[in-house]
C-alpha cells in the first residue's frame, strides 16, 4: 500500500500537474480500481485535490512534499513494523506529523487485527493519540500553542481538551524519554503506546502499537517498541551510504534477547 501511495504522489512532478484518473494509471501502472480508491484517500486526507482538469497536489505544497519525501524513512521502516506486529500482534502505525495532525505512512495490521479507524493517508488530530503526542512532546511549548487552539476536538469522552491538559500530559511523555500513551483517547476500546523517531531533517515522526487491551499491559511493549523506533533513527541519521551489509536489519532493531526481557518490565521500571 505505501508503493503505491508513492508512486501515485510521485506522478505529480510539479505543484501544477493536473492529471485525469487514467494518465495516473498510465504513469503508474497500477490497476484502475486500486488507483482510484487511493487517489481518493489521497483526496480526504488533504493531499490532493480534484478540480475540472483532474487530481493536483493540494494547495499548500509543504505538508504533500513532506509526505513525497518520505519514501526513505517509510523503506526503513517497513521490515520494523513487520516485525513489532509478528512479535506483539498489535497493530502498528508509523506516522509524521504535519501541523496538527497525524498522516499515517504505513499500517501493519495483519488478518486477525483489531479494526482501527485509520488508513494509510489518513489524517488524525494529533492531540488525540500516543502517536500524536509522542511527536509533539518534541517541540517546544510555544510551538505547540501556535499549531493548536483551545477547545482541541474531543473524538472520544478520553479525549485531551484543552491546552492546560495536554501540555502537562506533554511534560509526563519528555519524563519518560518520549514514551506515550493513550487510553481509548482516539477510538473507545483501543489504547495505544508510542515512541517518537528522531530524524535530523526536522521531520517529526513516530511509531505506536495499539490494540484491545489495558494501558498497564501496553507498558510490557513499551521497551521492544523504543529500540525500534531508536534503531531506525540511527539509519536514517547514519551518514554516507552506507553498504548493505553495513545496516542492521529488522531483527537486530526489534529482535535479541534483551528486548525479549524487556519485554516483560514495566516500562517505568526500564526506564
Amino acid at each position: 500500500m505505501v508503493t503505491r501511495v508513492a508512486l501515485i504522489m510521485n506522478a505529480f512532478e510539479r505543484a501544477d500537474t493536473l492529471l485525469r484518473l487514467d494518465q495516473v494509471v498510465a504513469r503508474t501502472g497500477l490497476p484502475r480500481s486500486s488507483t482510484h480508491r487511493i487517489l481518493g484517500q489521497l483526496e480526504k486526507a488533504g493531499l490532493l485535490q480534484r478540480r475540472p482538469g483532474g487530481y493536483g497536489l493540494a494547495a499548500s505544497p509543504l505538508p504533500v512534499t513532506r509526505m513525497a519525501d518520505q519514501s526513505q524513512l517509510r523503506g526503513v521502516a517497513a521490515p520494523v513494523l513487520e516485525r513489532l506486529h509478528t512479535d506483539t500482534r498489535l497493530v502498528v502505525h508509523l506516522g509524521v506529523l504535519l501541523g496538527a495532525d497525524v498522516v499515517y505512512l504505513d499500517k501493519v495490521s495483519g488478518a486477525h487485527g483489531v479494526a482501527m479507524p485509520t488508513r494509510v493517508a489518513d489524517r488524525t488530530p494529533a492531540h488525540a493519540s500516543a502517536l500524536g503526542k509522542a511527536m509533539l512532546a518534541l517541540l517546544p511549548a510555544e510551538e505547540v500553542d501556535a499549531i493548536l487552539r483551545d477547545p482541541l476536538p474531543k473524538r472520544t469522552p478520553a479525549t485531551i481538551a484543552d491546552l492546560s491538559t495536554l501540555h502537562k500530559e506533554l511534560a509526563r511523555i519528555r519524563s519518560r524519554h518520549g514514551l506515550a500513551y493513550d487510553d481509548q483517547e482516539l477510538a473507545v476500546g483501543l489504547s495505544s503506546v508510542a515512541a517518537p523517531i528522531r530524524i535530523v531533517d526536522g521531520v517529526l515522526a513516530g511509531l505506536s502499537l495499539t490494540g484491545s487491551l489495558p494501558v498497564h499491559r501496553l507498558q510490557r511493549m513499551a521497551p521492544f517498541l523504543t529500540r525500534a523506533a531508536t534503531g531506525i533513527s540511527e539509519q536514517l541519521g547514519s551518514a554516507g551510504p552506507a553498504s548493505r551489509d553495513d545496516q542492521p536489519d529488522s531483527a537486530s532493531i526489534t529482535d535479541d534477547m534483551l528486548s525479549r526481557v524487556l519485554r516483560t518490565l514495566s516500562s517505568d521500571d526500564w526506564v
